[in-house]
């Protein structure tokens, strides 16, 4: 009879070390909490429209559309606008240009995290844009 309650509690102990390696690997292995590495960008469309990289040779990222994000290498040495597709008439707007630190852009530059929020149509919370890293 003592033998049951031993394997319950030891049945239990497993489990709990099991979860709790399962959770310490989910924590590591999380994308949002990674950083980015250098001379990377990533853009999060976090409002109600799409948002998009501009880079100093004129040329643009990917659409991200609301809800998510990608990662870019930084192309081009010079500064870079990120800006945003209204929802409805899908007309371009600017947010934010990022400046580089003398010299420009280069491979040693640190990775960044943006963030575009705020709501084309809601004159309260307008599109801003949020610097994560």
């Amino acid at each position: 009879m003592r033998i049951k309650p031993r394997l319950s509690r030891r049945s239990a102990a497993v489990a709990g070390a099991a979860l709790a390696a399962g959770a310490a690997v989910l924590a590591v292995g999380t994308p949002a909490s990674a950083a980015i590495s250098n001379h990377r960008v990533q853009l999060c469309a976090q409002g109600n429209y799409a948002a998009d990289i501009t880079w100093s040779t004129g040329s643009s990222t990917r659409v991200v559309f609301p809800g998510q994000c990608q990662t870019f290498d930084i192309v081009g040495t010079g500064p870079y606008t990120i800006g945003g597709f209204y929802n409805v008439s899908k007309a371009h707007f600017k947010l934010v240009t990022v400046l580089p630190l003398p010299g420009g852009f280069n491979s040693s530059t640190p990775g960044s995290k943006w963030g575009a929020e705020g709501d084309t149509g809601d004159p309260n919370n307008p599109p801003y844009v949020v610097r994560w890293q």
